[in-house]
């Protein structure tokens, strides 16, 4: 893994966090000048960033606490609040906002980020308007004092992560936690999300949107979302996915992930320190065009009386009044996951013991994506040839490992203690190609037992840990020998990387293989990008400067269509963000569909957007976008559309 200094690490952070979807401020902590900003802050305020550098944060942030800042003048720790922000032209908007101390180009200063809850705020009228919330105003504190407390969590993640990427100089680390942030602050926006769905569900309007879905894509998400709230717990955290299980399916993605994500996000909740959570995943059935798939969620938590599981899936109820006092929780997670696994055609059911934990289940039925295979395997190697061994102290992981490598081909050789592995090793005729080693192990140092199967297994160990170990034990297990760095909790396709990389096999993975992998030749096909955030217009830059294309920029929606109706022959196709400065996507398509050229009638526009439920393509579409784009970017998706309407636009441009 390439290391790099520190000056390095500062640069990639300062790049890599204009990519979160919250404001962050960094503010001198003894003068409470603003530092830096990134480009929502900026956005959020409604002016240029240098307008909110060098001024007094109190002044529009926490205008009654000029002298009174909870961090520096009352000695918190962390301020985790709501305020009112006043923005560039005057007018307020509600946030949550984060605070803590950091260490910040050698001095003390305060990261601050924020969310705007506006849209939070307008659910909240209209459930009032819907008669949902009680009109005692013990029913409404209630019930915002739950919302606040579900919006902070992943808040605290974005600020665990942020402070972990500016103390490292690892550019992987770097990588992880910017991803990180980046799924919580989707889980962040999916919670807001949750009060408009319920009404959505009540007044008759929630529906899916199907798409082509990786299983294993969407579980590597909501781990990042919920593995380090499970570190900081000391909760253990498994995902257990059945090797025969189909890999690609047709399916709302978003909508799927979001009911896993609230059962496990009450696990967790529920769950005390020490205790175990786990999430396993299989298909029940398998039909020649769809699957039944079961999703189950386990703790070891405070488990639930006959009459509390009769209660859980109804509209902003808990268990009991005590859980909202103790645990938080919105009481809306469970009604609409509900609603997410009766469109699906499944349903949802909950088993428990009092005091000894519970067991969620779902079950719904998937279309299978047969453009897409259903796994991977080894080329250039029989899989059975492979001398594998895996090491680890729990049996349920131990088995899972066995599984995993089984469904490959292989034929692996297991060990519950490192004395046990040494002794193994140790009488083997032949060595190990590959040893998965647990760093838990119960029975004796992880690392100590590395050195002694490198001594007889060369290049062969790869030692499986956590992300919150990461930092620990990186450094160390290079100097033990150790090959490479798995992160827990393991996926199969993971797994496979590793062994293909320490092996030299050649992978073959269907999903991939089934897509054109080579960029292909766009040269004379010219494109207008309308993105307003620079480094997402270097990357995609970067990302084709191979390909041919000839690409345009505009940094706004005005600049866009001023530049297509300059040249309204040039463009083969436009990229158009849907949040912009001056004009937002919608309005600038409108425009250019107004305009009297007639390839303002045929250019295809495709959206491009973090927003990506049903209604936000639908609005797309309903603008005169031809189709949409989710952010972040996946370049074979990109490349898919590009190739799809390319096609059409120099039909239309020959014609």
């Amino acid at each position: 893994m390439r290391m790099i200094n520190n000056n390095d690490a500062m640069e990639n952070f300062e790049t890599i966090w204009e990519h979160v979807e919250c404001g962050i401020m960094i503010i001198d902590a003894e003068t409470r000048e603003i530092l830096n900003v990134n480009p929502v802050a900026a956005r959020i305020f409604g002016e240029d960033k240098t307008k909110l550098i060098g001024r007094k944060c109190h002044k529009f942030i926490c205008p009654t606490e000029g002298c009174d800042c909870p961090i520096m003048d009352k000695g918190q720790v962390v301020d985790r609040s709501e305020r009112t922000f006043i923005k560039a032209d005057g007018s307020n908007l509600p946030i949550i906002k984060s605070v803590v101390k950091i260490n910040y180009n050698g001095k003390l200063a305060l990261l601050e980020s924020f969310t705007d809850i506006s849209n939070l705020k307008e659910a909240e009228e209209k459930l009032l308007q819907l008669g949902i919330l009680e009109q005692s105003g013990k029913a409404k504190s209630d019930f915002l004092s739950r919302m606040t407390h579900e919006i902070r969590t992943p808040i605290n993640a974005i600020v665990g992560m942020t402070k972990i990427a500016e103390n490292t100089s690892d550019i992987e680390k770097l990588k992880y936690c910017i991803s990180s942030i980046g799924t919580s602050s989707q889980h962040l926006l999916d919670i807001i999300n949750d009060v408009l769905d319920m009404s959505k569900i009540e007044s008759g309007k929630f529906e899916l949107y199907n798409a082509p879905m990786s299983l294993e894509k969407m579980l590597s998400k909501i781990c990042g979302i919920f593995a380090d709230m499970m570190e900081q717990k000391g909760i253990k955290f498994g995902i257990f996915v059945h090797p025969e299980t189909k890999v690609n399916y047709i399916a709302d993605e978003m909508r799927l992930s979001q009911a896993i994500a609230n059962l496990l996000s009450n696990a967790i909740k529920f769950t005390p320190q020490g205790g175990s959570v786990k999430l396993a995943v299989k298909e029940l059935e398998k039909g020649e065009n769809d699957s039944i798939l079961r999703f189950s969620v386990t703790d070891t938590g405070i488990g639930m009386t006959e009459d509390q599981i009769r209660r859980l899936f109804q509209s902003f109820e808990q268990a009991d009044n005590s859980i909202s006092r103790n645990y938080g929780g919105t009481g809306l997670g469970l009604t609409i996951s509900q609603t997410i696994v009766e469109k699906m055609d499944g349903k949802i059911w909950a088993e428990s013991v009092y005091g000894k934990g519970s067991l969620f289940i779902f079950d719904v039925r998937l279309a299978h994506d047969n453009s897409c295979g259903r796994s991977a395997g080894i080329q250039n190697l029989n899989p059975a040839d492979i001398k594998a061994l895996v090491i680890e102290s729990e049996t349920e992981n131990r088995e899972y490992m066995d599984s995993i490598l089984r469904s490959f081909g292989m034929n692996p050789d297991t060990a519950a203690t490192g004395t046990e592995a040494v002794q193994i090793t140790t009488e083997a005729a032949i060595p190990y190609d590959v040893i998965f080693l647990d760093a838990g192990l119960t029975d004796s140092d992880a690392l100590e037992t590395a050195k002694k199967l490198k001594a007889q297994n060369e290049d062969t160990v790869i030692i499986m840990t956590s992300f919150a170990c990461w930092n620990q034990i990186e450094e160390p297990a290079q100097q033990a020998g150790v090959a490479r760095v798995l992160l827990k909790p393991v996926l199969p396709s993971s797994v496979l990387d590793a062994i293909n990389e320490l092996v030299g096999a050649t992978v073959i993975d269907d999903e991939t293989t089934s897509q054109n992998n080579t960029m292909p030749n766009f040269s004379g096909r010219h494109l207008l990008l309308a993105e307003d955030v620079g480094i997402n217009r270097e990357i995609f830059i970067s990302l084709f400067e191979n390909s041919g294309l000839d690409i345009d920029i505009a940094e706004n929606g005005a600049e866009a269509v001023q530049k297509f109706g300059n040249a309204p022959e040039k463009y083969d196709l436009i990229l158009m963000d849907i949040q912009m400065p001056e004009m937002d996507g919608y309005e600038a398509t409108k425009q250019i569909r107004s305009m009297d050229a007639p390839s303002a009638k045929t250019i295809p526009i495709i959206a491009l957007s973090a927003n990506v439920f049903k209604e936000d393509i639908e609005k797309s579409l309903e603008a005169g976008m031809n189709d949409h784009l989710g952010k972040p970017i996946e370049i074979q998706e990109v490349i898919k559309k590009l190739k799809k309407f390319m096609k059409k636009g120099g039909a239309r441009r020959k014609s």
